[in-house]
């Protein structure tokens, strides 16, 4: 299993395996080797899906990002996550789709994107000395903001939240993407009104 979708492929330095040029020389690599990939994470956390949330300030359809992730070498299969029925049709619609919806050239437009800000839940920043899970944290706060409620019962009952943070500044040191974990966990705590 891989992540694989514009905003990892399009220059992240040290995460994963770099740069656009060396992720794709290690999906021909594997391809050649005879080694197939799953993609996981093809909407990034459905930041993607969301013109507000995503970092090239425009969404693109499920049916685009299904078929970006399809054209990369050694791709087997996507597994977009699925939270609901529309979720699951929205999916199958790109058994459906015409070559026009499946086209995702427009990504060739978006600037080039040096740093992210936004947590992808690599957990690069673990482990959180208080034992706080920082990545799944963020997962739900997005997925919430993204109007999923089953996320926010999920929040609730974690052990730890937000406002455990101890503000050590750990996850932050250890970030490939530069976020800033000690403001976001403020502002989780604060949606949340712990």
């Amino acid at each position: 299993m891989f992540s694989i979708n514009p905003a990892y492929d399009l220059n992240f330095g040290d995460y994963a395996i770099g740069e656009f040029d060396e992720r794709m020389n290690l999906y021909r690599r594997l391809e050649k080797e005879g080694v197939g990939i799953s993609v996981m994470k093809a909407f990034c956390g459905g930041k993607l899906l969301d013109a507000s949330e995503s970092p090239f300030h425009q969404a693109l359809s499920k049916t685009q990002y299904i078929q970006y992730a399809l054209d990369k070498p050694g791709v087997l299969t996507v597994l977009p996550g699925i939270r609901n029925d529309q979720d699951l049709q929205d999916v199958l619609a790109f058994f459906k789709a015409s070559k026009e919806e499946k086209d995702y050239s427009i990504l060739g437009t978006f600037p080039k994107l040096e740093s992210y800000n936004h947590c992808v839940y690599c957990k690069h920043c673990h482990p959180c000395p208080k034992g706080l899970d920082i990545a799944l944290i963020n997962k739900y706060y997005d997925l919430v903001r993204l109007g999923d409620d089953l996320a926010k019962d999920h929040y609730h009952h974690l052990a730890l939240k937000a406002s455990d943070y101890v503000a050590c500044r750990h996850c932050d040191k250890r970030c490939p993407f530069h976020v800033q974990q000690s403001k976001r966990m403020q502002e989780i705590a604060a949606y949340f009104h712990e």
